[in-house]
């Protein structure tokens, strides 16, 4: 009787998974990045408000801020704008939170981005670099 070596299966050949593996972790980080699209990390806070102008003639409404980043921020509201709606807000530390002067208020020009039942996401659109450096002091004054 003859004996012949037969070809070994690919399945028997770890080197040859490479290529499936790689995808297969590429794969699991790009549904990673659809499900937060967040550009930066977001800071959980109770004592800024943000304040808008709605154009009927009283006083800017103020509302209160959930969460924070250097990106964006997510404002409680019981209204919803459209996602693209470009609103001027300006935020700022509650004077009751902060024991001696409060940093100025920064005003920012945002993107709303997502709206839920309880509030609205907005984006900031930041175009010079001293709006990035004024809401980084802003955010950097934010007392923990």
């Amino acid at each position: 009787m003859h004996s012949e070596a037969l070809p070994i299966d690919w399945v028997f050949q770890p080197f040859r998974w490479q290529p499936a593996r790689r995808l297969a972790e590429w794969l699991r980080q790009w549904a990673a990045r659809q499900l937060d699209r967040r550009e930066a990390p977001r800071k959980m806070v109770e004592n800024i408000a943000a304040n808008y102008f709605d154009g009927t003639g009283a006083a800017a409404a103020s509302h209160v801020v959930r969460d924070v980043s250097a990106s964006g921020a997510f404002i409680f509201a019981d209204f919803q704008w459209p996602p693209g709606t470009i609103v001027t807000l300006t935020m700022e530390l509650n004077r009751a939170s902060y024991s001696h002067r409060p940093p100025t208020p920064v005003v920012l020009r945002t993107k709303v981005v997502r709206c839920t039942p309880n509030g609205l996401g907005v984006q900031f659109l930041l175009e010079k670099k001293a709006e990035h450096q004024t809401l980084a002091n802003f955010l950097k004054n934010i007392p923990a």
